[in-house]
């Protein structure tokens, strides 16, 4: 039997080592691991966050009614009223309330208007109707609760009490039903 030819050993040196070989074992050791997966970098910053919370102030419309009275009984007793208003402030915010003098006033001299027939009436900050409450509108003007209602917000809704007094008169008011308008005005 014939002997099969053999490579001089210096040939199956060079056949050992050609590039298609080594290439055939590149790729056999890349399908044996598994796929190459290229792995992801990882870098970091910062995230800042914020927020501006600003004051903010809501008051409620409010109604005062002095009860029906016999315009006789104005001439030897005052006619006294009261009444609430709902305001809500941001947490921690000053405020004061101002109320105009309406839209009847004689001067400063707040008046209710029944036809062509007034009737005066004044409003305080306390139940014991010692503090007038004024026209002031901002914490420059409104500075003691003698002025006007001073109070911090919450953040909650408050009830602030608005005291009226229709004082005597020297003549009976013609009977009839008089009603005035008068501006609140929060500031904060």
């Amino acid at each position: 039997m014939k002997q099969p030819f053999k490579f001089p050993l210096r040939a199956r040196r060079y056949r050992r080592s050609s590039p298609s070989i080594v290439l055939m074992g590149i790729v056999a050791c890349l399908f044996a691991t598994g796929p190459v997966v290229a792995q992801a970098g990882t870098s970091t910053a910062t995230l800042s966050v914020s927020i501006v919370i600003t004051a903010a102030c809501t008051i409620n419309p409010a109604t005062l009614i002095f009860a029906s009275t016999s315009g006789t009984t104005l001439i030897t007793t005052a006619v006294n009223g009261s009444s609430t208003v709902s305001v809500t402030c941001t947490g921690g915010s000053p405020y004061s309330i101002a109320m105009d003098n309406g839209s009847n006033a004689s001067g400063s001299q707040r008046r209710m208007i029944s036809g062509a027939n007034f009737l005066s009436y004044n409003l305080y900050v306390d139940a014991a109707h010692t503090l007038p409450w004024s026209t002031a509108t901002n914490s420059t003007t409104c500075t003691t609760a003698g002025d006007c209602f001073l109070g911090t917000g919450n953040g909650a809704a408050q009830t602030v009490n608005i005291y009226g007094v229709v004082p005597t008169t020297a003549t009976a008011p013609p009977p009839g039903t008089y009603t005035d308008t008068v501006t609140m005005t929060i500031t904060f």
